[in-house]
């Protein structure tokens, strides 16, 4: 073969040999550049077909444009030798650096990032690697990753060499094949197939691989791997290993795929956050000196004063302001605060004689929380997350979904219910947080599974007479109650119905889309299920299914009334497929004998072609007599009723997609009125830079 032509490829030199074929070095003819040829081995199996399924392959992983991926320049045929051209990559494979021992922590963290980048590219474009191992990965002299195969080998071996695959091969040979299954996901070996969960279970097993020395799941035979792939845990890493990498790498080893990481990029957001922990304590980008307050131009405010009535409007483009009086006829509208930013959780803190507006905002630039003291004129310009996790989670931040504040008798107390699924809290009335790790360490949280909205703690719940009791609700993880003020957890789903799994009635997994209490009926809680609606009357021990007359127990918004236990507003919608109202037709409906029957409040409400959606925090109730009622949707209309649900009035549209809606009564404009605080800066210092400074970042201020 040296010497010969194939195509315009000159064959200057073997590399090496492996279960697909031998590995030459080329010299393109025509480019003058220097190439890898690997030279398909001979096969009866590769037939005509074969050989077109390899070629729509290779096509397809040629489009990999990315600097972690090697590159694939053609695939031909001469004389019957089927040859693949591809980036000529010079370094080791990165099972050949690994050797014994494995790497230093910084390494694994280095590498990972890359090739989590190069999967991540692939799986966008819609190709699933199939046979990811460090053998099929390559580290230049410099560091640079490439990984090598793409879309190509595991076709291969499923219709040339398929036994082959479910071999361990004992010769240590970088480009073998062999050795293929100790990678494979538990699903693959139930014969499933492989897909973008099966790359993130390989990127798993390679991180073990690269921080321990050895592999996570191993047997003297084929049997004995097989069975530990699909019933063992990996044997614990401790340090010198991060607590974070090992972290990221139990989730991307869990059993269950959809449990595992829902794409690459979070492998690679978590593996960096990891990495800079490991390599800074501080981000030097940081402003010290930046503004602490953002004061916004050019946007209408609102003129509050006591005794006026606020609905706070988060939308996936900003948030609004709408300002009423205690009849609620007519209103002014306020905003949009964050243009074009997605605010999904808002609350209204008059405690401590203050009138504070919290939001969370997210963009391009992460996500904040911000508050404003002054009705929306001006707001907090953190510089950096108050809320993110510690550098040994493995997880980083992605959106708040709940911002709840702590007991009356606590003034100075906040929490916030973020993605993925955990609780934060703040004693010092949100200067600083910190995770509540009871949670966060609960045994269940790596079998969590995302919903469509992800991995949300959206519901958190106070009991008003139990100072250490407290629920939150997960999506997709179920009801879990503390008694002890958050150090210990534990499942409360006994009733409630998972439509999507084996098992029915798991102990935990159900997607839970909101639940409520009465303040004065503590034992007894009311929940909205992906699929269900459920009562339970002994503090979410049992549930019991309530589902009386409703045209769908699908839905995702609850509201309890104020000031009776037994009365409860939904909006059902009409399947997990078709997300909107039932029958084109907007109806909320109520019970006021704790979900015996159901009955439609329409009269104000379109009747007609209404495919709405009201999401589970956007809509909320009044504490004045008789109740008002506020939900928004998903088409931006905003829709009031201020007699308890018996007649409806459309109050705004035209906004974007409605996020959350929140109510309050401002008793008081007299008290402290404390500036908007940046987290980590006292009030006073706060006061006297915002006197001097205003931020005039494009991003933040409108003109």
């Amino acid at each position: 073969m040296i010497g010969q032509l194939l195509g315009h490829y000159r064959v200057v030199a073997k590399i090496g040999e492996g279960g697909m074929g031998v590995v030459y070095r080329g010299h393109d003819e025509v480019l003058h550049r220097d190439v890898a040829l690997k030279v398909v081995k001979k096969d009866a199996q590769l037939d005509l077909v074969g050989g077109k399924t390899l070629l729509h392959e290779a096509r397809a992983s040629s489009s990999l444009s990315h600097p972690n991926i090697c590159a694939i320049y053609e695939v031909g045929e001469t004389n019957g030798e089927l040859y693949i051209a591809m980036e000529l990559v010079e370094g080791n494979t990165l099972k050949v650096l690994i050797g014994e021992t494995g790497l230093p922590a910084e390494s694994v963290l280095r590498y990972g990032v890359q090739i989590a980048s190069a999967l991540g590219r692939a799986h966008d474009k819609g190709i699933v690697h199939r046979d990811l191992k460090s053998a099929n990965i390559v580290v230049s002299a410099d560091g640079l990753i490439k990984v090598l195969d793409f879309g190509i080998a595991k076709r291969i071996d499923s219709e040339v060499s398929e036994g082959t695959t479910l071999m361990i091969d004992s010769q240590p040979e970088p480009s073998s094949v062999s050795g293929t299954l100790t990678y494979m996901a538990p699903e693959v070996l139930r014969g499933e197939g492989a897909d973008y969960h099966s790359d993130l279970w390989a990127l798993g097993v390679v991180l073990y691989e690269a921080a321990s020395g050895q592999l996570p799941f191993a047997g003297r035979t084929t049997f004995e791997v097989t069975s530990a792939i699909m019933r063992e845990m990996p044997k614990a890493l401790g340090p010198p290993v991060p607590a974070g990498l090992w972290a990221i790498i139990q989730r991307c080893l869990v059993k269950e795929p959809k449990q595992r990481y829902r794409r690459a990029g979070e492998v690679q957001a978590a593996l960096e956050a990891v990495q800079s922990a490991v390599i800074v304590s501080r981000d030097p980008a940081v402003d010290r000196n930046a503004p602490s307050t953002t004061v916004l131009h050019g946007v209408q405010h609102v003129q509050v004063k006591k005794g006026d009535f606020l609905l706070l409007v988060g939308t996936t483009k900003g948030a609004f302001l709408l300002q009423s009086n205690a009849q609620r006829q007519r209103w002014k509208v306020g905003g949009p605060y964050f243009h074009g930013q997605g605010v999904y959780a808002m609350a209204y803190d008059g405690r401590l004689g203050q009138h504070r507006i919290w939001a969370s905002t997210q963009s391009i630039w992460g996500t904040l929380l911000r508050s404003s003291d002054d009705f929306g004129k001006s707001w907090t310009n953190p510089q950096e997350a108050a809320i993110r996790f510690p550098s040994d989670s493995g997880v980083s931040l992605k959106n708040i979904w709940q911002i709840s504040l702590g007991r009356t008798e606590e003034p100075s107390v906040l929490y916030c219910g973020v993605e993925p699924a955990a609780l934060f809290e703040s004693r010092d009335s949100g200067e600083t947080w910190s995770l509540i790790r009871g949670l966060f360490d609960h045994p269940h949280r790596h079998r969590w599974m995302p919903g469509n909205g992800g991995l949300a703690l959206h519901t958190i719940l106070l009991d008003p007479r139990e100072s250490r009791r407290m629920y939150v609700a997960i999506s997709a993880g179920g009801v879990y109650r503390t008694e002890d003020g958050g150090d210990n957890w534990t499942a409360q789903n006994r009733g409630i119905r998972v439509t999507f799994m084996p098992n029915k009635y798991p102990e935990f997994g159900q997607c839970v889309h909101k639940i409520v209490m009465h303040p004065d009926r503590p034992e007894r809680l009311f929940l909205q299920n992906h699929w269900g609606l459920y009562r339970s009357d002994d503090y979410g021990e049992n549930w019991s299914d309530v589902a009386n007359g409703v045209p769908s127990d699908f839905g995702f918004a609850m509201v309890m009334h104020p000031r009776k236990p037994d009365s409860v507003f939904i909006v059902p919608v009409e399947s997990d497929e078709f997300r909107c109202t039932c029958d084109g037709r907007l109806r909320v409906y109520r019970t006021r004998n704790g979900g015996a029957n159901w009955e439609a409040l329409v009269r104000g409400l379109p009747q007609k072609g209404a495919h709405e959606t009201v999401l589970r925090d956007a809509m909320t109730a009044d504490s004045f007599d008789p109740a008002g009622i506020y939900f928004g949707t998903r088409s931006g209309k905003l829709f009031c009723s201020h007699d308890e649900g018996r007649s409806w009035q459309k109050i705004l549209e035209g906004l974007p997609p409605v996020a959350c809606v929140r109510s309050a009564l401002v008793e008081d404009t007299s008290g402290p009125g404390l500036r908007p605080t940046s987290p980590g800066v006292s009030p006073s210092t706060t006061s006297s830079r915002a006197s001097r400074r205003v931020t005039t970042n494009p991003r933040q201020t409108r003109r």
